[in-house]
């Protein structure tokens, strides 16, 4: 039987097989009305496949991360380094939070330039 941890903020949730547990402390939470927290992409960040679980975990470990979902939207994925596919028998994973952006042409050129001299 395959199982992984994943580790964001103070959440601690183990993985294995159909089910998870959670292994840090949940405080009670009023739940937050607005972006449903289930359908946030979640990518293993060195192979870049999908990582999938069950439905429910995804919303579990940010209440229990501690992070303000409030601030989660469409624009928003998780990034794990690494995964059950491609880090077999490997955990924990560490994931973060990240929000994604759309980046134009004068973006670019602005963040290529050199800057400072340190």
């Amino acid at each position: 039987m395959n199982s992984a941890e994943f580790y964001l903020g103070n959440a601690v949730v183990a993985s294995s097989g159909e089910s998870f547990a959670v292994r840090e402390y949940l405080q009670n939470r009023q739940p937050v009305i607005g972006y449903d927290l289930d359908l946030i992409y979640v990518e293993c960040r060195l192979c870049g496949k999908p990582v999938l679980w069950e439905k429910g975990k995804t919303s579990l470990l940010l209440h229990a991360s501690g992070i303000d979902v409030s601030l989660l939207d469409s624009e928003c994925m998780i990034l794990s380094e690494g995964c059950p596919q491609c880090r077999p028998g490997a955990s924990p994973f560490h994931l973060n939070v990240v929000r994604v952006t759309s980046i134009t042409p004068q973006d670019v050129l602005l963040l290529s330039e050199n800057k400072g001299r340190a």
